[in-house]
């Protein structure tokens, strides 16, 4: 992260504390606030600390009486609660919503000052999410987002921003569910304005019809998630219309916060079987040397789980659980893999698969 100082541009190295302090240091801020957006960098990814870093820059103006954009746009990947860029792996951080409000939470005047939010991601536009980003800019008077899939920018972003900007120039206190009609996805805008509250584009099925499709979806994922059936194509089918189902019960605010919680490890689950494909390749490459000295412990060789399918990787980790549990004592290095075998690639936790590695 670099910031403009007397003398030329200066480097901070957010990974440590000293290189978050010398940063904040530069904003100019009172101690206490300087301490709040801290503590909001440091509760980020390491690898997404700059671009809240890059945003805490901007908004640290309004604290001092500056102007600041009324505007926002927050455009990426997402799975609904976070957000994160094209490119896989580590080195692509993921921002989550939480760490939006803490920095905006750190910078008050600056999340007042936002009027216009738009959330160019997909599956931000459920009316849960939607009240959460309100309660983010308090003064905000219109928001746009996407109840289902957002356009990515070879397939019509550009034309949905352009509406967007156009739609909020001036004092504008409302916002039309159809401002995006003719457009792809335009069927997956959901808005909310001052004046109308929220809307979406499309009917939403009820609550009751929800979650029939959820039960009845329930048995795609088990044949996904075992490996008895390949997904073939993760934006179009039966799994993806679970997930899209999982969504849009996530999305409304009649479900109690037990029934969100499991839900919302179902959502993440589904994610990361839709993206199979991607997270063996990403556990593949991250984890290559473990593999290799886990294996070997056993006295095997270590397969390529990036070439495998899910059905034989399940066999395969099955296969080492169980030679493991024969050795006594059980080798060291295999000990060490087994959680990620077992976490990771078969359960597929959210805490080892990481959003941005799909």
């Amino acid at each position: 992260m670099t910031s403009s100082a007397r003398g030329g541009e200066r480097v901070h190295d957010l990974k440590g504390e000293a290189g978050i302090q010398s940063f904040v240091a530069t904003l100019e801020l009172s101690w206490a606030q300087s301490q709040r957006v801290a503590a909001a960098l440091a509760g980020a990814g390491e690898d997404a600390r700059d671009e809240l870093a890059q945003l805490a820059q901007v908004w640290a103006r309004a604290e001092k009486g500056g102007v600041i954009p009324s505007r926002l746009v927050l455009s990426g990947h997402s799975g609904g609660s976070s957000l994160w860029g094209e490119e896989r792996g580590f080195k692509n951080g993921v921002l989550s919503r939480d760490n939006i409000a803490q920095l905006a939470a750190a910078l008050p005047r600056a999340a007042a000052g936002i009027e216009d939010l738009c959330v160019a991601a997909c599956y931000n536009g459920g009316q849960t999410s939607v009240e959460a980003w309100r309660a983010i800019f308090p003064q905000v008077r219109t928001v746009w987002a996407y109840h289902g899939s957002a356009p990515g920018a070879a397939s019509g972003s550009t034309a949905h921003l352009a509406r967007w900007e156009k739609a909020t120039r001036g004092e504008v206190n409302a916002l039309q569910a159809d401002a995006a009609r003719g457009l792809r996805k335009g069927e997956n805008l959901a808005v909310w304005s001052r004046r109308d509250g929220y809307q979406t584009a499309t009917v939403s099925a009820n609550l009751d019809e929800l979650r029939t499709r959820y039960a009845s979806g329930q048995r795609v994922f088990e044949r996904s998630f075992s490996g008895a059936e390949a997904v073939r194509d993760a934006q179009r089918g039966p799994l993806r219309e679970h997930y899209n189902t999982l969504q849009a019960l996530l999305g409304r605010p009649e479900v109690s916060a037990s029934e969100r919680a499991r839900l919302e490890r179902a959502r993440d689950q589904t994610l990361r079987v839709l993206f199979y494909g991607n997270v063996a390749e990403q556990f593949q490459r991250t984890h290559r040397t473990s593999l290799q000295r886990g294996f070997a412990a056993l006295g095997w060789s270590a397969p390529d789980f990036s070439r495998l399918g899910r059905g034989e990787a399940l066999s395969v980790i099955e296969s080492f659980e169980a030679e493991l549990s024969r050795r006594q004592p059980p080798p060291l290095e295999a000990r060490r893999l087994l959680p990620l075998l077992t976490e990771g690639l078969r359960d597929l936790r959210r805490e080892r698969v990481p959003e941005n590695w799909l």
